[in-house]
């Protein structure tokens, strides 16, 4: 998903409030398995037992939170600081469009499950005054109108911004604060549009995600719903691990790609002594939105 900066009001060398946004671009469910297989023909095939071991090992775990976590599509070759909420984050469920019930459960479902994950607080909020995330389901005419008014009229018209809104099917914006903590945050998710392209339920997942601090798309990360060479809808439990990382009391926001990298293998070690790594593909089921969909 692209990833862009935002500065508010300050200039554009000021860190004291910045927005990254990302929009979901992958194919709908039913190609995802085929464009695997167009796309990664000499692949050997595995076992799932195979394919666990992989995605376990600390050398990829390290190199899947640093692609995800550290870097931004729209900026190539550089590493940007860690992000993550640091206050308890207050939830309201925007429903404009479509079955308001549907999407509240949904919403709630998923973010709880988010909070379970990480140990972030987090509740939900009917007032937009006490909201610091907004998850709103508008009409796909809307979007434009509502990224506009979260990041101003400057921002909404730069090259990555616009193509964001063009592409994408959802559509996700944060703010920062001085110390790189999440300050806002805001998931446009086009009810009508993203119901066509079959990715209502995807969005819902990928970019509540990306909203805890894992703001990048990579094909690097597999398997993953960061990746558009997947077939996952619902949390991985790679996923699942790389939210703990971010999480992790050995990390905080503000810290550099360096900081990170050296923090990792205390995290890892620590996190893999408590299970989470050979328990994770039965916790990431549990209280999510695909246990609740029956899947």
């Amino acid at each position: 998903m692209p990833c862009l900066p935002h500065r508010q009001l300050t200039g554009l060398l000021s860190s004291s409030l910045r927005a990254s946004f990302s929009s979901s671009l992958r194919a709908p469910w039913a190609l995802k398995a085929l464009g695997i297989a167009l796309l990664l023909p000499s692949l050997v095939v595995v076992s799932p037992s195979q394919a666990a071991e992989r995605w376990q090992r600390a050398a990829v775990l390290t190199d899947s939170f640093m692609e995800v976590a550290l870097k931004r599509e729209y900026q190539p070759g550089s590493s940007a600081s860690l992000v993550r909420w640091q206050a308890p984050i207050k939830v309201r469920v925007d429903s404009q469009l479509g079955n308001s019930r549907m999407q509240r459960q949904m919403s709630e479902v998923q973010f709880r499950h988010l909070a379970a994950i990480t140990g972030q607080p987090l509740s939900f909020v009917s007032s937009a005054g006490k909201a610091n995330l907004r998850i709103a389901f508008i009409a796909r005419d809307h979007m434009t109108r509502e990224a506009t008014a979260y990041v101003g009229k400057q921002q909404a018209a730069t090259p990555g911004m616009r193509k964001a809104l063009r592409e994408g099917v959802c559509l996700t914006l944060f703010k920062t604060g001085p110390d790189h903590a999440i300050a806002s945050g805001l998931i446009l998710i086009p009810a009508d549009y993203a119901r066509q392209k079959a990715r209502l339920v995807d969005c819902v997942v990928e970019e509540s995600a990306q909203l805890m601090g894992l703001p990048n798309d990579s094909d690097k990360v597999f398997p993953s719903i960061f990746s558009d060479v997947t077939v996952d809808t619902w949390l991985s439990p790679l996923d699942y691990v790389l939210l703990k990382m971010l999480y992790a009391p050995e990390l905080s926001p503000g810290m550099s790609a360096a900081q990170v990298r050296a923090a990792l293998p205390a995290v890892i070690q620590r996190i893999a002594e408590q299970g989470e790594l050979s328990h994770a593909i039965r916790r990431v089921r549990q209280g999510s939105l695909r246990e609740w969909a029956g899947d």
